[in-house]
């Protein structure tokens, strides 16, 4: 009970602190120097860490923050944008149809690299490379008004892993390739001002799904 206290304690002081830690700050730098400023470069980045019992909070200067401890590490992200309005549809010079990225996608992976490169590197994180679950507890926007828990406004649950996974995955981030997820789990908890989704990567020792048989007491939620 000690732990769940802790984290609680930390959770409620918190409130509010880094509600919107991705806000876009205004600058007078001309267009032309902002966008040659663009692109992966990762500026350097100061932070601070607190203990919580055995777990570390690390926030960066640039707003991010990642919860490390021995077998996992979690990262919070904004909330995300809407499965219709990740990808965009173009047709190329042969009359084919391509499926990209669409603005509103690629600034919020910008958003991300640009908050959380710098603080993996003032961590010396190493991306991983090594089989992990992935788990996403969703907090949907603060709504003024009262809402059910089927009525609340909220994505779809399949709606948020994709953009929020590819978003981290990189040299320079939290893993290389998301090709090391081999189980995913995902849960609502209470909702937050403007919204946030957090991640985390479970380490797990090298499994061989090849060779693993189907588990129906696992399909009919019998075990965990």
């Amino acid at each position: 009970m000690r732990k769940r206290s802790a984290w609680d304690l930390w959770s409620k002081n918190n409130v509010g602190r880094f509600s919107d830690p991705f806000e876009v700050k205004q600058t007078n730098r001309p267009a032309r120097e902002r966008r040659a400023l663009g692109g992966e470069i990762v500026y350097p980045c100061s932070l601070k860490t607190e203990v919580i019992d055995q777990d570390s909070v690390h926030r960066g200067s640039t707003g991010g923050i990642i919860i490390t401890g021995d077998n996992f590490i979690t990262v919070k992200l904004p909330y995300g944008i809407s499965a219709n309005d990740i990808w965009r549809a173009t047709i190329d010079e042969n009359g084919k149809q391509r499926n990209s990225l669409s603005v509103g996608a690629k600034k919020f992976k910008k958003k991300v690299f640009d908050t959380y490169a710098p603080i993996f590197k003032a961590l010396n994180w190493k991306a991983l490379n090594q089989d992990c679950e992935v788990r996403l507890m969703v907090q949907p926007p603060l709504k003024p008004r009262n809402y059910t828990v089927r009525s609340y406004p909220r994505f779809d649950i399949d709606n948020y892993p994709k953009l929020l996974i590819d978003s981290l995955k990189g040299t320079e981030l939290l893993y290389k390739d998301d090709n090391i997820f081999v189980s995913e789990k995902i849960e609502f908890a209470e909702p937050v001002q403007d919204g946030c989704v957090w991640l985390s990567c479970i380490f797990i020792k090298e499994t061989n799904w090849l060779e693993k048989k189907v588990n129906f007491d696992w399909l009919a939620g019998r075990s965990i």
